[in-house]
């Protein structure tokens, strides 16, 4: 490989690491041959393309890590992980995160040249480069492509790369997450399951997704894949849908980095920074809480990417 060797930090959550995907795709597209490695949780992992876009994904056991995490033996397996990757001579690296352990790892690995997104504490503000500049109205995406561009010039690039799935879109296909990262995320079930009613009635087929603590969906004629598929299977789901509903979650923006339109019901986050970035999406918010978006008024938005999809 002839291009630089560059590191990516971003290690979770899942829909954060689908923004960080353009960031990655502009550098594979400016450095074809370049060796890029992006470090990432083991759960987050399954979005990030090992064939098109990094030469390398360095995977973090977090979840097993958090079961332990003031043990002494936790501590030196992560420093250690983190030393390994000083071995591989990083040219440019960039934390995307901005977490004490993100920004722990861009510093020990050593690239010559580095710069973080953000420092969510003190420890972390000492260790790289910040990257300035934001502004109130800049959305993630953008924000991850002006810090990259703090290293050095990158083209934007328009869609992102993600693992192909070998999906084929289904014009008959709307994929409902029923999940949330958080709590004050969630949108009712109870909503979703009159909103999936609704729409199996006028004939579309629709799939219910979720993690294995997700509650599934109690609607006759759905098809319930709640808790039984891999995050790459719901990649495919989504990718196949014609369009994909959900709440403030990593699907939606899974749904944005493969052009499926997709409906979300926002919370406490602001969307103006954290929307699927996609101009065939809508976001719809009531006073930072999900419950108070009424079932109309997602199959309202639904229906204009919907119109003439039905059986």
């Amino acid at each position: 490989m002839t291009g630089p060797r560059i590191l990516l930090v971003r290690f979770s959550a899942i829909g954060d690491c689908v923004m960080a995907t353009w960031a990655a795709t502009a550098i594979r597209q400016k450095y074809p041959d370049g060796f890029l490695v992006w470090a990432v949780e083991g759960r987050c992992a399954p979005v990030i393309d090992r064939h098109r876009l990094v030469t390398q994904r360095y995977e973090f056991p977090r979840d097993r890590w958090k079961q332990k995490k003031w043990s002494p033996a936790t501590w030196q397996q992560q420093l250690s992980k983190y030393v390994r990757l000083r071995a591989l001579r990083f040219d440019l690296g960039l934390d995307l995160q901005g977490h004490s352990k993100t920004a722990l790892c861009l510093r020990i690995a050593s690239p010559k040249k580095r710069i973080s997104a953000a420092a969510t504490d003190r420890f972390a503000s000492c260790l790289n480069p910040l990257a300035t500049g934001r502004t109130a109205d800049m959305h993630t995406v953008e924000w991850n492509h002006a810090v990259l561009n703090h290293l050095e010039p990158f083209e934007f690039a328009e869609r992102p790369t993600l693992p192909d799935v070998g999906a084929v879109r289904q014009p008959n296909l709307v994929s409902i997450s029923v999940g949330a990262g958080h709590p004050s995320k969630i949108y009712p079930r109870i909503h979703w399951e009159r909103i999936a009613r609704d729409l199996i009635a006028k004939g579309f087929r629709v799939v219910a997704l979720g993690g294995k603590n997700d509650e599934p969906l109690e609607v006759d004629g759905i098809e319930n894949q709640v808790g039984k598929l891999r995050l790459k299977e719901s990649l495919r789901v989504v990718a196949e849908s014609a369009l994909h509903l959900a709440g403030d979650t990593g699907t939606g923006h899974m749904a944005a980095a493969v052009g499926t339109p997709v409906v979300s019901i926002f919370g406490p986050m602001d969307p103006v920074l954290y929307r699927p970035y996609t101009k065939s999406g809508t976001v719809l918010l009531r006073d930072a809480d999900p419950k108070k978006v009424s079932p109309e008024e997602v199959l309202e938005a639904a229906a204009h990417y919907l119109s003439g999809g039905g059986a």
